[in-house]
């Protein structure tokens, strides 16, 4: 049978845990989702895997440390960094069945958490959100002005020897904000660092575990 056009793909994941752990799930795929960030983006932010909260979200991962809940809502820029933490709930410690459908749809993804018993059968809904499907290139005019004012901004940041400490991304993206006064998306960040990865002349940057022992990420460094 043919696909109807509107119709979405749809992948089911499954997890056994605590109400506790869903809501703290629940709670950063809502600020993710306010800030209009991709899960790449987060985890690129935050010096992860680029899967890593992607893994959170499909429930691939099973544990999220105290710390890396921290460095999610500094790089958001959150100034609580209790605010994905549900303190204000209660919940039961029981562990319950749960399932993360997941709806990609041509313009927009769907995240519906559902409890099951342990016939799993439906209990509840837990939650019900929509984003941006982040998987679809949107081309704007702009992007080209973009990456260019980043890539100059760069070269004066390599030669100011800014690179010759160990920088997060998201310091990275503070500065190229600060200096630019202009919000600088994670994406086009993304990019650009990149090119300094991969190109053999000119500047280099690699990419390493941090060595700070209150950073448990990726950072940027000048290659020698």
């Amino acid at each position: 049978m043919k696909k109807k056009k509107n119709e979405p793909k749809v992948k089911v994941y499954s997890r056994k845990c605590t109400e506790l752990e869903i809501l703290i799930i629940y709670r950063m795929m809502v600020l993710r989702i306010a800030e209009h960030l991709s899960g790449e983006e987060v985890s690129f932010l935050m010096g992860k895997p680029l899967d890593y909260f992607d893994k959170i979200e499909t429930f691939k991962r099973r544990s999220i440390l105290a710390l890396d809940l921290y460095f999610f809502t500094v790089v958001l820029n959150f100034e609580d960094p209790g605010s994905a933490y549900p303190i204000f709930v209660k919940p039961n410690n029981a562990k319950n069945n749960y399932e993360m459908i997941i709806s990609n749809y041509e313009d927009f993804v769907s995240y519906e958490v559902r409890q099951l018993d342990a016939n799993n059968i439906l209990v509840k809904t837990i939650f019900l959100l929509l984003d941006n499907n982040h998987a679809v290139e949107r081309v704007y005019v702009s992007t080209a002005d973009e990456l260019e004012k980043l890539k100059l901004l760069m070269e004066e940041l390599f030669k100011e020897g800014y690179f010759k400490d160990e920088r997060t991304a998201y310091e990275i993206r503070y500065t190229c904000a600060s200096r630019l006064e202009s919000n600088v998306k994670p994406k086009m960040l993304m990019k650009t660092l990149q090119t300094y990865l991969t190109e053999k002349d000119g500047f280099n940057l690699i990419q390493r575990k941090s060595s700070k022992l209150n950073f448990n990420g990726f950072v940027y460094i000048e290659k020698k």
